[in-house]
Formats: C-alpha cells, sequence, structure tokens
C-alpha cells in the first residue's frame, strides 16, 4: 500500500499537511529473524491530546499495514499500546515489504473535532467511519530473505537460455528480473548443455560464462550513470548485496571502487578460473 499525497474528507495528522497545528505522529520498527518468522517490535508516538484520548477510550488505535507485491501479502497488524509486538511469518513475504504505520478508528465517531486542528476547521466537525485514518506517518520498506533460501549462493541466481532471435549474439545478458539471465545463440548453447553434463567441467563454463556476465553486472553497477537505477526489487541484487559484505565490500564505497571487478567477480563465484586450470591439468594428464 502507498501512501498517496492526498486529501481526506477529514483532518488527519501527517508529516505532509498541516492539518493538525505544533503535532506530530511517529512510529519505529525494530525487526529479528528466526529462521520461520519476522518479529516486529513497534514504538508509536503522538502528540495530539485528542487522538490520545481517542486511543484511551478504545475509539482509535495504533496501526501497521504489511504488504508484499511478490507474494500479494496483505496484513494489519493494532494495538491499543504505543509499544507492542508481532510476528509475520517468513513463508507469506519475499523480497521487499512495503509498510505504512497509522492510527485508524475503531469505531464510527460522530462530531469528530480536536483542540489541535488548523484554526481553518474552527466551528466544523467530521463524520468518522470505522477503519478511517486519523493519523499516519511515512512510508517505509524492508527486504524479507528467507533464512534458508537457494538463491543466496551467487551461481544461483544466473539462468542460462538460449537466445532465439535471428540476429542473437554469441552472448548477451539481461539483468531486468529476479535473475540474471545469460543468452547464448543457439549453437552455443547446444554445447553449454553437453559440456555441462560433465561436472568437472563446471568451474570451466562459470569462467567462460558466468564470470563474464557477472563483471557486466559488477561494472553497470559501479557505473555513476546508473546509479539512479532502483534494482533493489530484483534478487539477483540483494544476493550480491549480501555476498559483497561478506568480504567487507559494499557498493558505493572506496572498498568497491578500488578493487576490479574481474576480482571481485572471482571472489563472489568462488574462483572458477583456479578450478578451471586443475580440471584442465587433469584431462591433458588422462
Amino acid at each position: 500500500m502507498q501512501i498517496s499525497l492526498r486529501q481526506y474528507p477529514h483532518p488527519v495528522l501527517s508529516y505532509y499537511s498541516d492539518d493538525f497545528v505544533d503535532s506530530d505522529f511517529q512510529a519505529s520498527l525494530k525487526n529479528s529473524k528466526t529462521h520461520s518468522s519476522y518479529i516486529f517490535d513497534s514504538y508509536c508516538v503522538t502528540s495530539s491530546e485528542g487522538i490520545n484520548r481517542l486511543i484511551e477510550q478504545r475509539k482509535a488505535k495504533f496501526a501497521f499495514h504489511f504488504e508484499c507485491q511478490s507474494t500479494r501479502y496483505r496484513k494489519v497488524f493494532s494495538s491499543f499500546d504505543s509499544n507492542f509486538t508481532f510476528t509475520l511469518p517468513a513463508q507469506d513475504v519475499e523480497g521487499k515489504v512495503q509498510i505504512c504505520a497509522f492510527i485508524l478508528a475503531v469505531t464510527d465517531i460522530d462530531n469528530y473535532q480536536l483542540p489541535e486542528f488548523h484554526p481553518d476547521y474552527e466551528g466544523y466537525s467530521f463524520q468518522i467511519k470505522k477503519g478511517d485514518i486519523l493519523a499516519l506517518d511515512a512510508e517505509r520498506t524492508f527486504f524479507a530473505e528467507k533464512e534458508i533460501d537457494p538463491l543466496k549462493r551467487v551461481p544461483s541466481i544466473f539462468s542460462i537460455q538460449p537466445n532465439r532471435s535471428e540476429d542473437a549474439q554469441a552472448i548477451e545478458v539481461d539483468s531486468s528480473g529476479n535473475k540474471i539471465i545469460i543468452k547464448l545463440s543457439k549453437d552455443n548453447f547446444e554445447n553449454y548443455k553437453s559440456i555441462s553434463l560433465n561436472p568437472s567441467f563446471q568451474p570451466l563454463l562459470s569462467s567462460m560464462i558466468v564470470i563474464p556476465a557477472l563483471v557486466s553486472i559488477l561494472e553497470m553497477l559501479r557505473s555513476e550513470q546508473n546509479s539512479n537505477i532502483d534494482y533493489e526489487e530484483c534478487r539477483w541484487y540483494q544476493v550480491i548485496l549480501m555476498r559483497l559484505k561478506d568480504f567487507g565490500i559494499e557498493l558505493g564505497t572506496h572498498s568497491f571502487e578500488q578493487e576490479s571487478t574481474i576480482s571481485i567477480a572471482h571472489k563472489l563465484i568462488g574462483d572458477p578460473l583456479s578450478l578451471s586450470f586443475s580440471a584442465l591439468m587433469n584431462l591433458e594428464e588422462d
């Protein structure tokens, strides 16, 4: 649920409007992860005495709305307490999750009128329906990464497919989806399928196909002209970020800029070049 800077039929305490004077609403979340779930500790506070009274009277409550576009999961967690804890099953979400914090009406409220309203609302009252938003905080997101996830292994974020285009190049890379698609020309793909049946040649195939594709991706991420492109929702991007952190490397920092992308690529994959040489030496001895 994306918050739009829209007008409501009644005053709403928000970060972008002046419906309320000298009042605010803030909500914070801290999360921890177990093998099967995310545990969120929340803290909500508002300086609006009028809204606080409604919460004390059980006419309003604090709420967090979670929405995951990948899994179509939606749920609201709510409480009358400013501090409350709730659990989100890890199997229900994947990738980018949007979180909105609200104060919601629990019942219909007749003649809604608070002293913190902007002077323009003086003399006016409003009809509030159950579920109406009384206050909202800025939207936030978190990335849901399962404890057990095969995509944590960098090689598994690649998918090698045939390129059936008439003008297909020897190799092309498509990074627009959750996986990085490596497209090989028809003949190259047929050769790849045949060679990949031999486990001994896997490091060699990684050196020939995956490493160049990964170098291309790393160069793209390093390029300043691509710095504003949002890859956050791509699974491959999150996997690479996690793997880079294992080596103390972060995008946009000196640690990422000072080292060659081909060196970083070999670290991420597990040095397939050395393994390739060993496979070729064994082949020659045989």
